[in-house]
């Protein structure tokens, strides 16, 4: 089976970009939804989380406020790495199971949108690397109109991802998303006739 990587800049349209593959009836796991599903109420990640970050990030209803978690995270380097440390291994057991099973249906192509692909190393993982990426005007407005961040939030945020340059240079194949929805849809298309994938089954060997 074909393992693409989905990956770029914060803001870039790495989830646009899923959602378009599955219209299309491709295969796209996403990490952000596998972290979600870990960290959810009763989930398997979610009582280490609240034990190691306090009780007090539970929300209303009880659950786990994913965004202050993250607010208390990126501002500190330490609990970030020990949040990574309780959910990386989760997430990489949960995409190999669903890449066995995959596979054992018989499936040739599958995307994953994994936003840390190149700063933790993951490139050998994969056939092909699709970057996704936009000006950072474009990234900066998409990011604090979805999660009401400000200049130095995103600012912060970025500066802990790599370069957009090097991701480019990692790429096998460069979307890009400056406009409307259906423009993605084009050069989404460009990109999958590079890697010679015309349609859901047609992946190369």
């Amino acid at each position: 089976m074909l393992w693409i990587g989905i990956t770029g800049p914060m803001g870039g349209g790495k989830s646009t970009l899923t959602a378009l593959l599955r219209d299309e009836g491709f295969v796209a796991l996403d990490a952000d939804e596998i972290v979600h599903r870990v960290l959810r109420q009763g989930g398997v990640a979610e009582r280490e989380v609240l034990q190691t970050f306090g009780q007090n990030l539970r929300g209303a209803g009880g659950a786990l406020d994913r965004r202050a978690l993250g607010r208390l995270v990126f501002a500190d380097p330490v609990k970030l790495a020990r949040l990574e440390s309780i959910l990386h291994p989760l997430v990489r057991a949960e995409v190999a199971r669903a890449r066995r099973e995959l596979e054992g249906r018989g499936e040739t192509v599958a995307f994953y949108d994994v936003p840390l692909l190149f700063e933790k190393n993951m490139q050998a993982d994969f056939d092909h690397i699709l970057v996704v990426t936009a000006s950072e005007s474009a990234r900066r407005a998409r990011v604090k109109a979805r999660l009401g961040l400000s200049d130095a939030d995103f600012d912060e945020r970025s500066s802990r991802q790599l370069p957009v340059e090097v991701k480019e240079k990692g790429a096998s194949v460069v979307v890009r998303n400056e406009g409307t929805r259906d423009d993605l849809r084009v050069e989404m298309n460009r990109a999958l006739r590079a890697l010679g994938i015309t349609s859901r089954g047609s992946s190369p060997r």
